[in-house]
Order: C-alpha cells, then sequence, then structure tokens
C-alpha cells in the first residue's frame, strides 16, 4: 500500500500533514473509553509537540481523540465533538447555525481567540476575526485529533494560551474510496467521498469532497418569538472540496500539495440575514531526512477569504405607521411584516506563511534538538453599509452610514526547544520563542449618508514583540505511576477585528491601533496511574491573563481617545460623538483575569466487552482588574462558563460488529448576567444532556450508524444574555437524530 512516509519529522507547522493513521489514548496512555480509546502504547505520537512525543510522556494534560472515538460519537460537527472532552467551553449551539464571526474555541475558562486550532499544523483560523473555521474539517476527513491543554506559545505562537487542538487528516490508502450517506431530523444531510489513486509506487492522488446542510432550528424560546415577526431557524450549508498529491523523490525526500475550496453558506433568522463565505487554499512542503535521526521540514500556505455578511432584521407597523417597538407580548399585528438589513460588509482577506525546521536526536543526557522559524502575512479589507430601522414598508433600507477598513499584519517568529534526560525516569522539556509583528497600511473611516461627511482616515503603523519561555517536567515513579508539571508564558496578539474594523452606528464600536497583545503566565501539576484494568488522571492548573481584550462604553466626547474622536466627530473642528450615534464603544487593554482548576479523569474496562469512563472539570475563572468603565464584577465567576462539568460514558461491544455508546453530560450552574443590577447576579441551575449512538458493521465494506443527541429533549442554554431581555437567550440544540451508512470500496 502507497503510504508517504513523514519519518523523522519532529517540528514543523504542518508535521502531520500527510496523515498518521491513529488511535487514541489518554495522557496517562491507558485504555479508554469517550474521548479516550484502546490502542498499543508505543504507537501514539503527539506531532503538535514538535517533537513527536509519546502521549504517556508529554508533561501537559493531552488527550488523543481517536478515529473510532470519532465514529461513535453522535455528534456531526468539530464544535459539538470537542464540547464532550473535558477541559473545552463550547455552548450546545452547534458552529455551523451560529454566526462565524463569534465561534471561538474556548478551554480552561478562557475564550476569544486563546486557543490555537491546527489543521495538519496549519492554523484552522479565520485571518480576520481570530475564530475557528469548524466548516473545514468535516468529521469524515479526521483521522484523530490532538488537544494539549496549556501555554503552548513558546512553539507555536500567538492564540496558543488556554491549549492547542491539532486535527490530523486521514491518510491516503492506494486504490481504494469511501463514501458515507447521512441524515436526520432538522433536515440535517451529509454526503462525503475520497478517492485515493497510486499512480506510481513514488506518486499518489487523493481527492476528497463532503457537503454537510442543515435547515436549523429556532434558538429563540418560543414565548419569546412574537418580538420576532418572520424569525426562520438558522439553516446552513458548507462544502469542502480537497485535491492532494504526495511525491516520493527518494527514500530520504518526500513532499506534497493540497489545494481546496471551502464555502460556507449560512442563512441566520430572515430572508437578509446571511453569512457567505468563499475561501480557497493551499499548502505544500518537502521533508528530508539528513543522515542519522536528523530531518529537515519546509512548509508553505496560503489562503483567501471573500466573506459576504448581512445582518438581517425585521419589524412590523400599526396603522399609526414605523416599528413597533414595545416590549408587551402577544401584540396584534395590524399591518405588513417588514424584512430589512441594517449592515452588509464585504470582506476581503488573505493569510501567506512559511516554516523551516530543523530537528536532530541524539543517545544520553540530550535526547533531541528543535530549532524552527516561520513567517506569516495578512492582509484586509473591509466595507460596510450601515441601515437605520426604516420609517415606512415601501422603503425598507435607508443608508445611514458607510465604513472601511484596511490593514497588513506580519508576524515572524523563531523558537527552539531541548529535551534531556539526566536520568531514566526524568524527562525535561524547555523551549523558547521570539516573536516580532508589525501592524501596517492601516486605514479607518466613517461617511454619514445625511452629510457625506467622512471622519477617520490613515492610521500610524505599530511594531509589537514578545518572548515566551516554558518548561515541562515528567517523571515515571513506577511503571504505572508518573507526575508531571510544567510552566509557561503565552500571547495572543489582537486581529483586524480588534484594530482595524469600525462598524455599527449608535453606538459605533471603534478600532484601537495602538492595543497591545493579550499575555498569560501560568502553570499546572498532574498525576497519572495506570495498570491492565485501570487508569486515572488529575489535573491542577493556574492562569495569570493581563491586557485582556475588552470594550467599554464611550458617552462623551471628553477625554474621548484619539481614534475616537476621529471617526465619530461629526465637525473637523468640535469634537463630538454625532457620527457615531452619540457614543461609541472601544477597544482597551484594561482589564487582568485569572483562571484556575482542576480536571480529573478516569476509565474501567469492565470485561472485554464493556468499557465505562468518566471525568469531571473544575474552573474558577474572573477578572482581577478592569477600568472604571467596564462593568463586569471582580473576582465574580464570568458568565457563560459553569465551574462545574462532567460525563459518565460507557462504551459496549457485545459482538465485534456492534458498538453502542452513551453518555451523560453535566453542565453545572452558570451566571448569565452579572452587570443588570449592581452586586446581584442572575444564573441558571445545572442541566443534564444525554448522548447516544450504535454502530453495525453490516459486511466489511458496509458500516451503520444511529446517533441521538439529547435524547431526553432536555430545554436548555448555556449562553450570557441581558436578564431584562429574556428573548436574547439562546436555546441549545433539542433532541435531534441521524442516520447513516458508510461505503468501503
Amino acid at each position: 500500500m502507497f503510504k508517504p512516509s513523514i519519518k523523522g519529522i519532529s517540528g514543523c507547522l504542518l508535521a502531520c500533514a500527510l496523515g498518521h493513521p491513529g488511535s487514541a489514548q489518554a495522557e496517562d496512555g491507558a485504555v479508554r473509553s469517550g474521548p479516550d480509546a484502546p490502542v498499543t502504547l508505543d504507537t501514539v505520537a503527539v506531532a503538535a509537540s514538535l517533537n513527536q512525543t509519546a502521549v504517556e510522556e508529554m508533561p501537559l494534560h493531552t488527550t488523543i481523540i481517536s478515529r473510532d472515538d470519532i465514529l461513535k460519537s453522535p455528534a456531526q460537527t468539530l464544535d459539538q465533538l470537542l464540547r464532550t472532552i473535558p477541559g473545552f467551553n463550547f455552548t450546545g449551539i452547534p458552529a455551523a447555525i451560529s454566526d462565524p464571526t463569534g465561534q471561538q474555541t474556548r478551554m480552561r475558562g478562557l475564550g476569544n481567540a486563546k486557543v490555537l486550532v491546527l489543521l495538519d499544523g496549519i492554523p484552522l483560523v479565520d485571518p480576520f476575526y481570530l475564530t475557528t473555521q469548524f466548516y473545514k474539517a468535516p468529521l469524515s476527513g479526521i483521522d484523530h485529533i490532538e488537544v494539549i491543554r496549556g501555554g503552548t506559545s513558546s512553539l507555536w505562537g500567538t492564540m496558543a494560551v488556554a491549549g492547542l487542538v491539532n486535527i490530523v487528516t486521514r491518510p491516503p490508502a492506494d486504490n481504494s474510496g469511501v463514501v458515507t450517506i447521512g441524515g436526520g431530523s432538522q433536515g440535517t444531510a451529509n454526503i462525503a467521498w475520497s478517492q485515493s489513486i497510486k499512480v506510481t509506487d513514488t506518486f499518489a492522488l487523493n481527492l476528497s469532497a463532503n457537503q454537510y446542510r442543515t435547515d436549523g432550528y429556532i434558538t429563540t424560546p418560543a414565548q419569546y418569538r412574537w418580538k420576532f415577526p418572520g424569525l426562520e431557524a438558522n439553516s446552513a450549508r458548507d462544502t469542502n472540496v480537497v485535491l492532494s498529491a504526495f511525491f516520493r523523490f527518494s527514500d530520504d525526500l518526500n513532499g506534497f500539495v493540497r489545494v481546496g475550496h471551502h464555502r460556507q453558506d449560512q442563512h441566520i433568522g430572515y430572508t437578509w440575514g446571511r453569512n457567505l463565505q468563499d475561501n480557497p487554499d493551499v499548502a505544500l512542503g518537502l521533508d528530508e531526512k539528513l543522515g542519522g535521526r536528523d530531518s529537515l521540514s519546509w512548509r508553505a500556505w496560503a489562503q483567501w477569504v471573500h466573506f459576504t455578511k448581512f445582518n438581517g432584521a425585521t419589524c412590523y407597523y400599526q396603522l399609526a405607521g414605523g416599528c413597533l417597538n414595545s416590549n408587551a407580548p402577544n401584540q396584534i399585528v395590524s399591518d405588513d411584516v417588514v424584512e430589512y438589513y441594517s449592515q452588509h460588509g464585504d470582506q476581503r482577506y488573505r493569510e501567506q506563511g512559511t516554516s523551516l525546521i530543523h530537528s536532530a536526536f541524539f543517545d544520553g543526557f540530550l535526547d533531541s534538538l528543535q530549532i524552527g522559524v516561520n513567517y506569516r502575512r495578512l492582509a484586509a479589507k473591509d466595507a460596510e453599509q450601515f441601515y437605520s430601522t426604516p420609517s415606512s414598508p415601501a422603503q425598507p433600507q435607508v443608508l445611514n452610514a458607510t465604513g472601511y477598513g484596511q490593514g497588513e499584519q506580519t508576524f515572524g517568529g523563531v523558537f527552539v526547544q531541548v529535551k534531556a534526560s539526566p536520568i531514566d525516569a526524568l524527562q525535561i522539556t524547555a523551549s523558547g520563542r521570539y516573536d516580532y509583528w508589525r501592524n501596517s497600511d492601516q486605514l479607518n473611516t466613517l461617511a454619514k449618508a445625511s452629510t457625506g461627511l467622512v471622519s477617520g482616515g490613515a492610521l500610524s503603523p505599530s511594531t509589537q514583540t514578545a518572548f515566551d519561555p516554558g518548561v515541562g517536567l515528567h517523571y515515571d515513579l513506577t511503571a504505572a505511576w508518573s507526575l508531571r508539571a510544567a510552566a509557561y508564558k503565552a500571547f495572543r496578539a489582537p486581529g483586524f477585528n480588534n484594530i482595524t474594523r469600525s462598524y455599527g452606528v449608535g453606538p459605533t464600536t471603534v478600532a484601537n491601533p495602538s492595543l497591545g497583545p493579550e499575555t498569560m503566565t501560568g502553570w499546572e501539576a498532574g498525576s497519572d496511574y495506570r495498570n491492565e484494568r485501570v487508569s486515572f488522571g488529575a489535573t491542577w492548573f493556574h492562569y495569570d491573563i493581563r491586557n485582556m481584550i475588552a470594550t467599554y462604553r464611550i458617552s462623551s466626547a471628553a477625554g474621548a481617545p484619539g481614534p475616537v474622536l476621529a471617526l465619530c466627530s461629526s465637525s473637523a473642528t468640535t469634537p463630538d460623538l454625532a457620527n457615531c450615534g452619540g457614543s461609541a464603544n472601544y477597544y482597551t487593554n484594561d482589564q487582568n483575569g485569572a483562571s484556575h482548576g482542576v480536571e480529573l479523569n478516569a476509565s474501567w474496562d469492565v470485561a472485554s466487552s464493556l468499557t465505562l469512563g468518566a471525568w469531571f472539570t473544575y474552573t474558577d475563572t474572573y477578572l482581577t482588574r478592569a477600568a472604571a468603565a467596564i462593568t463586569t464584577p471582580l473576582h465574580v465567576q464570568l458568565v457563560g462558563v459553569p465551574k462545574k462539568m462532567a460525563a459518565l460514558d460507557a462504551t459496549w461491544k457485545p459482538t465485534e460488529r456492534v458498538t453502542a455508546y452513551a453518555q451523560i453530560h453535566y453542565i453545572g450552574p452558570l451566571y448569565l448576567d452579572e452587570t443588570t443590577t449592581r452586586g446581584v447576579y442572575y444564573g441558571q441551575g445545572g442541566n443534564v444532556v444525554c448522548n447516544a449512538s450504535v454502530r453495525y458493521e453490516l459486511t466489511k465494506a458496509i458500516d451503520l450508524s444511529l446517533d441521538l443527541v439529547n435524547a431526553f429533549d432536555r430545554t436548555y442554554s448555556e449562553n450570557a444574555y441581558t436578564i431584562t431581555q429574556p428573548w436574547s437567550r439562546s436555546l441549545s440544540m433539542p433532541r435531534t437524530w441521524y442516520a447513516s451508512a458508510t461505503f468501503k470500496y
């Protein structure tokens, strides 16, 4: 069978681009159920660690999600798969039907671009919003997923603050194909196809395509839908086509080229609510063995995004005319419902990157040495149109203002990592990275339609640097019991959405080109025990975050920052906020925070056919400092983050052909609103969600499956909202079922 080799690759931004057949194991190396499935111990290595470290030797809390785990999970999208893994803080609203500008990967109580997600080592990150591009990673194409908790900026740079997720795609198999077809409730349907072709012994191709679509569901509670006439369910269609070519130039030199086109098409609630993204991308690389175990790896990649966005809205009229704004329920609609869009955005942005890594391995005290350098360039243009609430059904679109922003970011980084074993039982990992980036070509303007006055203008370029060290220890007390610890520093640079894009009128959110990076210092300690049937792991972590990026409200021109006055003043001589509707939100670094907690995981092989698993997390996350204008209270659990989460799961194989899986997922009490009433924190109680699946191997070539999410149709939510506006509550996924068949040929 043709299988491109990546032997000797130890550290590169695409360390597993050609794919590794994977199995899964928890950080303690024990046989697992749920998110950690059985494997042979010495076959599991974490490519994202940059030196192919065996998972049981990682100093950070690490989990590998295997292909078997993906198949038995009832989740249909990557975000919903990850939400059942300990440490993540996803909501129950699937990314497919939520706005892509808010699709953050949250871990250990942190969000807002503080978890780096990679696809085969390449950032799976929107270059503009720093959100995760979930639509580009269908579950059908994933071999396994590496989850590393803790700061890894000392290797990966910006965003690797709370943790790192590396998705490894499935490797090609010569002249074979796989087709998966499925469908279920909410009009959900999926078709995926992959075909591998062995052209010669040194050249192979793989073509894969998939489309996932869903009609979704209405996230607004039924008793408040009167507030939104014309509201429909959010729907989505995600399409991916990828062609890969693999080359073996010699026994010591391999290469690949991968070209893809990705498209996300969402309709959000109204006729005019739409998010449409077209995203072609390309990646290529070479891996060379330099003799012995040394290696050299080069990677390059690029992506281009065209994002067209309509923020849909609606209103209805009484005989007196004008939109009805009263909050009284069950009002009588006496005239037509009029739909319009409050904002239209046309964004075009791109990313190019490259990396070069040298890896050397030794015998003796020093185990390995990795030295690497990488470069990324991001560029974006953002054209926005803002519309007022219509005053007549005959004229639904009333232009209020237009905005324009553009900018470039250039990143460069160099890192080194050393691993040493002074004694057989102890492994020490030390790493450090220096990053430099520059913001340039920045422009930000706002023009009022009524006056034609253009405010704002060119912004001054700026440069930033960061140095992030890290150190980790792993010590084997016995063959079954090990200890681990790590300390690290990490950062996340502000994105275009913070430093370039100003949007909205009344108030306008104003970009701050002077924003600095968020920084974090943290540490963790853990212990793992394992034997042939039982395993247990425990981790304690602590983060201190400084200069967190937040917004605060400005209601007066007096003392307002320069960028706010430049954009919002209606006159060049008299400062005011009239061009921004009388008030503005402004980004700031005036906020510090902390997060600490405990993660427990366990597994028990009750019998050869039955495995039980369990996990529990306690996460305490809060602000420790904030500007006077920021109303979030200090030292109080942040909204939308439960302190306690837990799960119990069971995997049962009554025969070789049947696999049944069930999970009870507990989402603890959480705060919803902390700012409406000073000193009063509104919250909700805990919720239990039950999920299940069954897989049946009809033949060696045909697999059948049935999945059930939220089996008892629990009505719950996990989002923060203003308690006096209960219609802004968003419901998590109701009961859904999904059936599929996979054909291998």
